[in-house]
């Protein structure tokens, strides 16, 4: 019966989970390794099992302690969620939001926002996580970021997950000025990772008329593609908007093609109960202001 456990043995598992030895465990819970030593074998005598191996590598998670940790670990961000939500609460000017974006959404569209914000709450750290898709839900479901901004198509099987459409851009295709080929399909590519939403539509509208492109070169952000196009690498695929100064100055030239080219639909996604209001004063007064 969990009323039969001090909550704090969990917690000292938890830690020692984390950490490679007792002696480690000890700095971070500021306690002595005979305590927590102490603590783990009461733990263990509890739930009548062995939670650790000890070995030349330091502390290994026995089968019943990584089931336990798989828990305790869900509980364990709830928690910091829960605490965090209610010290944001508090106060509007100091604390952290976590979002969860791929880093070419991040990089053209979220940072003005982020910058906008610090300019008049200087104190609020951010913290910007990156990943595919469903490695961001997942961290989300863990209470391990706030929310999250990306693009669609985006398959939700959370219910209580709300998914909501902020805004859409169109893309296009670029190259060096000094590329006179205006034959897209024969460019060499700089793209975007293969998992990115982005990279995903564009090849699928591009096999309704038998269109593969040559890609060369895959990289994580726009500012990535930019600068490789800049540099005569190959042309690029990349959202209009971040691009707009550099053709307007005839710094890049776009590649037109008789085929509409998908526009990109960027979507937010949160858990209402568990966004702070830290988090939600930055998204109504500035991400849908």
């Amino acid at each position: 019966m969990i009323s039969d456990i001090n909550l704090n043995l969990y917690r000292i598992f938890y830690i020692c989970s984390k950490s490679k030895s007792f002696v480690e465990a000890s700095s971070r819970l500021c306690i002595s390794q005979p305590a927590i030593s102490k603590q783990i074998k009461k733990l263990e005598e509890l739930l009548d099992t062995k939670l650790f191996y000890r070995n030349s590598n330091g502390l290994v998670l026995t089968n019943d302690g990584k089931e336990l940790l798989k828990y305790i670990d869900k509980s364990y961000n709830y928690l910091l969620a829960g605490e965090k939500v209610i010290k944001d609460n508090k106060n509007m000017d100091k604390g952290l939001i976590i979002i969860g974006a791929p880093a070419h959404i991040a990089s053209f569209y979220l940072l003005k926002f982020i910058e906008e914000y610090r300019d008049d709450h200087p104190n609020v750290l951010f913290r910007i996580i990156n990943g595919s898709t469903s490695e961001l839900i997942k961290n989300l479901e863990e209470h391990k970021i706030d929310f999250i901004i990306d693009s669609s198509p985006i398959t939700i099987v959370n219910n209580e997950m709300k998914c909501e459409p902020l805004t859409s851009f169109e893309t296009c295709l670029i190259t060096s000025a000094q590329n006179k080929n205006y034959e897209f399909a024969s460019h060499k590519y700089i793209m975007p990772y293969e998992r990115s939403s982005i990279r995903k539509n564009l090849e699928k509208e591009l096999e309704k008329y038998n269109i593969k492109l040559n890609v060369i070169l895959e990289v994580e952000t726009t500012d990535l593609i930019i600068s490789s196009v800049k540099k005569g690498i190959g042309s690029g695929y990349v959202v209009k908007k971040a691009v707009e100064k550099e053709l307007k100055n005839g710094d890049l030239s776009e590649l037109r093609t008789q085929y509409n080219l998908p526009r990109l639909e960027l979507n937010l996604l949160y858990f209402d109960d568990y966004l702070s209001n830290l988090a939600r004063f930055f998204i109504k007064n500035y991400i849908k202001k």
